[in-house]
C-alpha cells in the first residue's frame, strides 16, 4: 500500500494494528466498512487493503465534510495502490453517518471525538446486523488507539396476533319431503 501524505494521523504502528484488526473482523457476513475521517486517507487506504485481501466483496464507505483538505488525497493513493474496492461520499456528515450506518458490519470512527456517546446511541438504533464500532481515541492513542464494541440490532418482540372471531350466518333453507301414501 502507498501512502502518499505526509501527514500522519495515526503512527505506523498504529496504523498496521488498524490492518490487522479489520482483517481479523471481516469474516462472511461483512459486506461493507464504514469509515468516518479526515480525508488525507491514511485508515481509509488500511481498511480497503484489508477487506481487500480478506474478501473481493468488501466494500469500504468513506465520509468526510470536504474532498480539498489534503493533497495528494485518499483517492490517490488508493489508485496507486490498485486498492478500488472504496465509495467516498462527502457532504453534511452527520447526514452521511446516519444514512450508512446500515450498509455497514464494521464502522471505525475517526471523528465526532466529543461526540461519541450521541454516535454510538444513533448506531444501537439504527443498526439491522450485528456491528462492530471502532473508535479512535486521540487521548489513548499511545497505550491502545482503539476502542472496539460490538452493537447488536434491538429485537423487538412481535406482538401476539388475537383470536378473532368472525360469526357469519347463513339462510339455509332445507326441504322435507312429505310422502302421502295411498292405499
Amino acid at each position: 500500500m502507498n501512502y502518499l501524505n505526509r501527514f500522519k494521523q495515526l503512527s505506523d504502528d498504529a496504523a498496521d494494528a488498524l490492518y490487522s484488526l479489520i482483517k481479523d473482523m471481516i469474516n462472511k457476513n461483512t459486506t461493507n466498512i464504514l469509515e468516518v475521517g479526515t480525508y488525507a486517507g491514511q485508515a481509509t487506504l488500511r481498511l480497503a487493503g484489508a477487506a481487500n485481501e480478506k474478501s473481493d466483496s468488501v466494500k469500504v464507505i468513506s465520509i468526510d465534510d470536504n474532498n480539498d483538505t489534503f493533497s495528494p488525497s485518499a483517492e490517490e493513493s488508493l489508485k496507486v495502490s490498485n486498492l478500488f474496492n472504496t465509495s467516498i461520499e462527502f457532504g453534511d456528515l452527520d447526514k452521511k453517518f446516519e444514512e450508512n450506518i446500515v450498509k455497514a458490519n464494521i464502522i471505525y470512527i475517526d471523528r465526532f471525538h466529543d461526540q461519541i456517546e450521541a454516535k454510538m446511541d444513533i448506531i444501537k438504533k439504527n443498526v439491522i446486523v450485528p456491528t462492530k464500532v471502532i473508535f479512535r481515541n486521540p487521548k489513548n492513542s499511545d497505550d491502545f488507539p482503539f476502542e472496539v464494541s460490538e452493537v447488536s440490532p434491538e429485537v423487538k418482540p412481535r406482538a401476539r396476533k388475537k383470536a378473532t372471531t368472525i360469526e357469519t350466518t347463513t339462510d339455509k333453507t332445507i326441504a322435507k319431503e312429505t310422502k302421502k301414501e295411498t292405499t
